[in-house]
């Protein structure tokens, strides 16, 4: 734990509930859902999927849809910056893959065709447009790249490194993720109903969102960052600890720096994929660290599950959770699941927040 405070001075955001903070706090207090149908690309056979899909982007333009979706949330998280991140810090695991798959389907044999192909290519364009003269760094490490983003560059701002850092995640929708996670047979045709007795798998969605962090106190910061926990189980590449082994470690190191006991968080912001065995590996990791768990959800149902940019998307939920004193609601579902011993917020609901995990 470091006594050296570090802030949220602003943030960008992109799901499927919309474009912004207040587009996505309106959508959490109505407890409106944003998966449908598959539209992004067709189908050669079959019904399209439920994804979490944003519209309006131009399919013809020329960066890449991930490109795309961290410019717009990098635009809304230094809008009024005086001055350049020191560093930029991106999780993604997709990349500008969709563009080159297009490219591949169409034969298009240009010298263009992996020029925003790479991971890496996705913080480089926003340092260039943002003129980040400093480290421009990615990390890919599945679903929990954005998180891990974020607790990097805490870990950054507390060893002087830097004293402001742009950093979150983004992904979009792709042929790889889609057809990939069908095959795994981890997608719900219902849509996405974390911690339902009828779950059966997560929707597949695209999204991005990033945080300003600095450790110069803003005017009006909208939350700080008090502490971050990672860890890695090793247990399977795909599936979790059947105990949640890693959950239960990384918030328990997540508390731990923050000085924080169980007992001190207000509310839980869960990762509630929907599929059966992340939510009740999840479950059991809750219960194991919280003799009495307080409010808790999931916003899967609501966004889908946007790969990288999940944990990012989250972590500015849980900032709007903490500033605007709301408890979003575990979208989807209707039926929560006894075997899980947790009892989700089921409606929105206004109380103070304090401290958010």
């Amino acid at each position: 734990m470091s006594s050296l405070p570090v802030y949220i001075a602003g943030i960008g955001i992109i799901s499927a509930l919309g474009s912004g903070l207040a587009a996505t706090e309106q959508a959490l207090h109505e407890n409106r859902t944003a998966v449908g149908p598959l539209q992004i690309f067709p189908l050669l056979q079959g019904c399209p999927l439920p994804v979490g899909q944003i519209h309006g982007l131009p399919a013809a333009a020329p960066l890449p849809r991930t490109h795309q979706l961290a410019g717009i949330a990098a635009e809304q998280a230094l809008a009024g910056c005086r001055q350049p991140p020191d560093a930029i810090i991106l999780g993604t695991t997709t990349g500008g893959i969709l563009k080159t798959e297009q490219l591949l389907r169409d034969n298009e044999q240009t010298k263009t065709l992996y020029r925003y192909h790479g991971l890496t290519t996705v913080a480089e364009e926003i340092a260039r447009q943002w003129s980040c003269g400093g480290p421009a760094l990615t990390v890919s490490t599945a679903c929990s790249s954005g998180a891990v983003a974020i607790t990097m560059a805490l870990q950054m701002l507390r060893a002087g490194k830097a004293e402001q850092i742009l950093a979150g995640g983004v992904d979009s929708l792709c042929r790889l993720t889609y057809f990939g996670f069908h095959s795994l047979q981890l997608v719900d045709r219902a849509g996405c109903r974390p911690l339902d007795t009828n779950r059966q798998g997560m929707a597949v969605a695209e999204g991005a969102a990033l945080l300003l962090l600095t450790t110069r106190r803003p005017r009006e910061p909208l939350a700080e960052l008090i502490g971050a926990g990672l860890s890695c189980d090793a247990y399977h590449p795909a599936a979790p600890h059947p105990e949640g082994q890693g959950a239960f470690m990384a918030m328990q190191a997540a508390l731990a720096d923050a000085g924080l006991d169980p007992a001190d968080i207000d509310y839980i912001n869960l990762h509630g994929t929907g599929t059966p065995d992340n939510d009740l590996a999840e479950s059991k990791a809750v219960r194991r660290l919280f003799s009495v768990p307080p409010p808790l959800s999931s916003i899967k149902g609501a966004t889908g599950h946007s790969l990288a940019a999940a944990g990012a998307i989250e972590a500015a939920v849980a900032a709007i959770a903490v500033s605007r004193h709301l408890v979003p609601a575990n979208t989807g579902c209707r039926e929560p699941d006894p075997a899980l011993g947790l009892h989700p917020v089921t409606r929105p609901l206004k109380q103070p927040l304090a401290a958010v995990l």
